[in-house]
This record gives structure tokens, sequence and C-alpha cells, in this order.
């Protein structure tokens, strides 16, 4: 999915846009199952004696899962990341996902919007509570340094990354929509 996001937003070629939109709703349909078989576990009492792999397959299920399921699961990953059931990057991740998705600002700056800016895809790290504090709340979690995060960003997507502690969540949002229009 990534290479074909790569492929359709970076190179321009459009002739696997229907390729990216199966892929990307048959992923979406897979994410509903697999959401659906975490809820039936959990709605049975989840036994603490699973492989640690199990508990980090929960915890991808629901960091993709809607914005409800991974409000109503937040606890639940924030005590496994305490009991060291999952990695605290692992909590970061979705701690920041659920703000991001509630329009508040993020906390370890894991989250990224995408956008056209001056006719060229770009991504933006959303903004952060505490910008002074966010390569040491990074790191107490275990995650790597902003400016490592945007090279691998970058490296990855093949789309410029970017991190302005200045911009705010509105001003985010107003240069999503001047690419819209």
């Amino acid at each position: 999915m990534i290479e074909l996001t790569k492929a359709v937003t970076v190179d321009g070629r459009t002739e696997l846009v229907d390729s990216l939109i199966a892929t990307s709703e048959a992923v979406n349909l897979i994410d509903a199952k697999n959401m659906s078989i975490v809820d039936s576990i959990m709605d049975k009492g989840l036994d603490l004696n699973l492989t640690p792999q199990s508990y980090k397959t929960i915890w991808i299920v629901i960091d993709y899962a809607s914005l409800d399921k991974q409000e109503q699961y937040l606890p639940l990953m924030e005590k496994w990341s305490q009991d060291g059931l999952i990695g605290e990057d692992e909590y970061a991740v979705l701690y920041d996902r659920v703000t991001m998705k509630n329009n508040r600002p993020q906390r370890y700056g894991s989250q990224t919007v995408q956008f056209e800016e001056n006719n060229k895809m770009q991504l933006y790290v959303y903004p952060v509570e505490n910008p002074n504090l966010l390569d040491s709340l990074r790191a107490s979690v275990g995650l790597s340094s902003m400016a490592d995060y945007l090279e691998l960003l970058t490296k990855t997507t093949g789309i410029d990354a970017k991190y302005n502690p200045e911009i705010s969540i509105e001003q985010l949002n107003i240069m999503q929509n001047e690419d819209k229009n």
C-alpha cells in the first residue's frame, strides 16, 4: 500500500489509482474483520498468558480501528504498556492517533498529515502539545528524535516530511484546505 501510494502521489503514476483504491478497500475489510475478532476476544475476557506477538497483534488491530474503538481500548493499551505487554512507543502512537482524530495536539509527534503544497506532495507532523519537550518525550517512550523520524518518513514515503513547531492545528487545516481549492 505504501509503494502504491508513493507511486501515485510522488511519481504521478495515475494508472495505479484503481489498484490503490482496491487495495485500500481490501485493507479496510480485513481491518474490520480483525476488529470484530478482537472485540470477541475482549468480550470473553483476555487470557493474560498470550505471547508477546499476540499482544502486539491486538494493538495493531486497535491502532488501525475506528476512533470509537481506539478510544474504547486506549486505557487498556496504556495499562498494557505500563505492564510491558506492548511497547511504550506503541501506546504513544495510538495516543497520538486518538488525539489527532479528536482535533487536539498530539504528545509524541508520531502522526502526520499529507497534502499538496505548491504542486508538490508534503508530509507535515501534526501539531504537538509541547514542542520544547518533544524529543525528550519521544525518547522517554523509545521513539527516535524528530530529526531522525523526519528523515525516515521522507526516505520511506518519498515525500518531503516537515515539522514546524509554530504551526497550529487551525493553520494546518487551512493549509490542507488550500490544497483542495
